[in-house]
This record gives structure tokens, sequence and C-alpha cells, in this order.
């Protein structure tokens, strides 16, 4: 039997509603969906991005006092694109690998291998602001030959085996339970040499009117009487070369021009090799947030870039971490051990 007319545009009427309804609620779930593969896509692509964004090329852009990293912007939203599209292509696939991951960086986590803690320091150190934290010197050069230069290389006696097993052995005394945090370990290893000499360092000034040379082995057998080096800043130099070089860093000695109170010196300075201006990033982040976090408190950390864009920290004396501030803005001469 036929339905009245107006019941039967009532009944279309309930239809339109009710597919309208389901329209909104599909909007709506189709929504949430684009969300949710939008925050997984985000939590796939920070630690992959944290992982490779130390081997790109820096990209930046000044902006007043600023610096805006275009490289690290670039990459990220790849990674993130390239996790969205896979999520939405293969969304069953990709949510069981997360949860693989998860379980990987759980087992990886208790195992030792890559910790909470290295997934902590590697995401402050991406957000750490190098342009806060350190300083690059510029300096007048003014290429002079070296001074002296046969009898430094003599001092310098990096393979005399008691200065060899000195440099060994304290090249692992400190530092050892954070050393894992650093991408080089060599570069701990050069901290810790440094912390050493630096701590048991006392200055002593040469004969008057002479300049003499303490070899490091020399200056090695001081220990012997308080457990303490004694010399100048030419020997602080010689003995800081000789021990670094000895466990495989790269090192030169710096010669400067002093002024103080209208007066002027000679000094002598170690620098050491840390990579390139990408390696500085995480050098500064690690110096100023591990390995000398109270010396370096509220300080710099001072570098020198060369003409080929390698960064070197100075190992003066000045203060009690690596990258302290130079005494001098003069280079008279270099000296490559």
């Amino acid at each position: 039997m036929d339905q009245p007319a107006e019941e039967s545009a009532k009944n279309t009427e309930h239809k339109k509603d009710s597919g309208s309804e389901k329209e909104v609620e599909s909007t709506k779930h189709h929504g949430y969906a684009i969300v949710i593969i939008g925050l997984v896509a985000a939590i796939l692509t920070m630690p992959l991005f944290m992982l490779l964004y130390k081997y790109f090329p820096a990209i930046e852009i000044p902006i007043g006092d600023s610096v805006i990293r275009l490289d690290h912007i670039l990459l990220f939203l790849v990674i993130f694109f390239i996790a969205y599209y896979l999520l939405r292509k293969f969304r069953t696939v990709v949510y069981i690998s997360l949860v693989g991951g998860l379980l990987v960086l759980t087992v990886t986590n208790f195992a030792g291998f890559y910790t909470m803690s290295n997934l902590y320091h590697d995401y402050a150190q991406f957000l750490y602001d190098l342009s806060e934290n350190s300083l690059e010197q510029t300096f007048l050069s003014q290429d002079q030959k070296f001074k002296r230069e046969k009898e430094l290389r003599e001092a310098i006696d990096y393979t005399n085996s008691d200065l060899r097993n000195y440099a060994a052995s304290i090249g692992v005394k400190h530092f050892e339970e954070e050393a894992y945090l650093s991408t080089n370990r060599k570069w701990v290893q050069f901290f810790s040499v440094f912390k050493e000499i630096y701590g048991h360092w006392k200055y002593v000034f040469d004969p008057v009117g002479e300049e003499y040379y303490s070899k490091a082995s020399e200056t090695l057998g001081q220990l012997q009487y308080d457990d303490n080096f004694k010399g100048d800043c030419d020997d602080y130099s010689i003995m800081m070369a000789a021990c670094i070089k000895a466990i495989g860093g790269e090192v030169r000695l710096v010669r400067t021009i002093v002024e103080r109170n209208g007066t002027r010196s000679g000094h002598m300075y170690p620098e050491v090799k840390f990579g390139d201006a990408k390696d500085l990033e995480t050098v500064v982040y690690l110096i100023k947030n591990v390995y000398f976090k109270d010396e370096a408190k509220g300080k710099s950390i001072f570098y020198y870039e060369d003409n080929k864009g390698f960064i070197w920290l100075n190992f003066d004396y000045n203060d009690a971490y690596p990258g302290g501030k130079f005494q001098s803005d003069i280079r008279e001469s270099e000296l490559i051990i």
C-alpha cells in the first residue's frame, strides 16, 4: 500500500538528516585520525631527527641577534612528512614498528647501550643554545717564526715510555661514568688530561734572565716530591701538549703578547683540535652541561676557528675548564706538534 505523500516526504527528510549526521561524524573521525597520525609521526620523527641532525651541514640564517638553523627545520619536516605518509599508507605495519622500537629502546636502556639518559642528553643538546655559550676569538695574527722550535720539540717527548703511560692513565681517570654521552671518546680523554694537569699545576718562575724548557718527562718526575707539577707557562704548555699528543690528539703551541698595566710580556699556551664547526655544538654542550658543569657555570667557551674550518680549544690555565678566556688577542706564532 502506497504511503501518503506527506509521510513519504518526512521519511526522505529523515534519511537526509541521517546522512548528514553520518557525514559530520565521518568528518570528525577523519579529523581525529589526522591529529592522531600527526602526533605519532612527530613522536617517530624526534628520535630519528636527534640521531641524524648532527651529520647534516649547518645552514644558518641570521635574524637580529639570533640565528635560525634552517637545516634543523628542513630535516625535521622531511622526516615528519615521510613518517606521516608511511603511517597513512601502511598504518598497521608502522604501528607494529613503533611498538617494536619502544621495545628495542627499553632493552637497550636496561642493557646500557642507549639509555634514557642518552636520549635526554641528545634532546637537551638539540635544544641547547650554542650562541649564548660560546664565543669565537678574533686574533691579530703576526705569523712570525716560532722561536726556539727545535728545543720545544725535543722537550715535548711524548714517546717517552713513562710519559706515555702517565698520559694514558690520566686520560681515563676522570669522566668515565659519563663518557658514553660523548660522540667522540678522544674528547673525553682530552678533558680528563686537562683536569688532571690543571689540578696539579703550581706556577714557578724560571731562573732570572733565562728561558728554561723542562721536558715533559722531567716535569712528570716532580710528582714524587709533593704530587704537583711546577713550572711556568712554557713548561705547562710542553706538558699538556706531550700528554695530549701521546693519546692521539692534535695539539699546537701558540705564542702571544700579553699587555697588562702598560707592560708587555710573552706568553705560551696549548690549543687542542676538536673537529669542525658542527662538532663545536656537541663539545660546548658537554663542557657546559656534563664534564665541567660547575667550573664553566655562567661562563662562555672560547674557541678559535682556523682557515680550514677546524675548531681549536684553549687548554691554558686561565680557567678550570677547556675553552677558557684567552689572555690576548695576538697570535704571534704557532707550532703544530
